[in-house]
C-alpha cells in the first residue's frame, strides 16, 4: 500500500506542447505517521525518504517516469506543494527535454 509523504505532499504535472499531461507525486511505499525528516530543514535528509519511507523519487522524477517513452521536448513542469525543484530534479527535467518549471498549479 502506498501513501502520502508525512512531511509534505508534492505533485508535479508535466504538460507537453501538444497538451499531454503526466502527473507524479512523492508518495511512499511505506508511509510514516511522523516524517523521519520532521526536524530537518528542507533539502536535508532526503536519503531517509528512500531508506525509511521507500519513496521511489521526488514528484518530478515520478512524473518523468510516468511519461514513459513520450517525448517531453519543450514541455513545462508545474510543481505544487513545494517552493522549488532541487538540483537533481532540475537536471532530470532538463535531460528529459522539459524547458520550464513553474511553481504552482497547471493552467
Amino acid at each position: 500500500m502506498t501513501g502520502p509523504c508525512a512531511k509534505q505532499v508534492v505533485t508535479a504535472t508535466i504538460v507537453t506542447p501538444d497538451g499531454n499531461r503526466f502527473v507524479g507525486t512523492n508518495w511512499c511505499a511505506t508511509p510514516q505517521e511522523v516524517c523521519p525528516r520532521a526536524d530537518m530543514p528542507t533539502g536535508v535528509g532526503y536519503h531517509l525518504c528512500a531508506s525509511v519511507c521507500h519513496q521511489s523519487g521526488h514528484a518530478e522524477i515520478d512524473a518523468i517516469r510516468n511519461a514513459g517513452a513520450v517525448r517531453l521536448t519543450g514541455a513545462t513542469l508545474y510543481l505544487e506543494g513545494h517552493t522549488y525543484a532541487c538540483e537533481p530534479c532540475k537536471a532530470a527535467c532538463a535531460a528529459a527535454g522539459i524547458t520550464s518549471i513553474i511553481i504552482g498549479a497547471p493552467a
